[in-house]
């Protein structure tokens, strides 16, 4: 069994939440989260992002950092506020003038992100998802 495939057996029916406010960046990346999990719900913004997070049961957030509304790291706050033990991985770009170190999350990358850095860091989340 591949990695993928191990991915997909491990992870398929988590509920993701994934907010990217970039049209490109979020199609790009749903193509390939959507070969992992069954279950994606996706947003353009942490205002939207954190409308659905309220609305719906989210295992998973993945989140930009730096999107117009509200950004990534507010919506993360408001989110623990609701449940502090809500699992988040934020993928933001590396020249982002949002510090990821202070943002409540689980694991973070920086952009562009390698599909094994990715995988590594999915894997370091398995006990708390599954």
């Amino acid at each position: 069994m591949n990695k993928l495939q191990q991915l997909r057996q491990d992870f398929h029916s988590i509920n993701v939440l994934y907010v990217e406010d970039e049209n490109g960046v979020r199609e790009e990346t749903l193509l390939f989260l959507n070969r992992i999990f069954d279950n994606i719900d996706t947003a353009k913004n942490g205002e939207e992002g954190l409308d659905l997070f309220q609305k719906g049961n989210y295992d998973l957030i993945i989140t930009d950092l730096k999107m117009p509304k509200m950004n990534g790291r507010d919506m993360l706050d408001a989110i623990h506020k609701l449940d502090k033990d809500m699992t988040a991985m934020v993928m933001t770009a590396s020249d982002s003038n949002i510090d990821a170190s202070q943002t409540k999350c689980d694991v973070y990358l920086y952009k562009p992100v390698m599909f094994m850095d990715f995988v590594e860091k999915l894997e370091s989340l398995k006990s708390k998802l599954i």
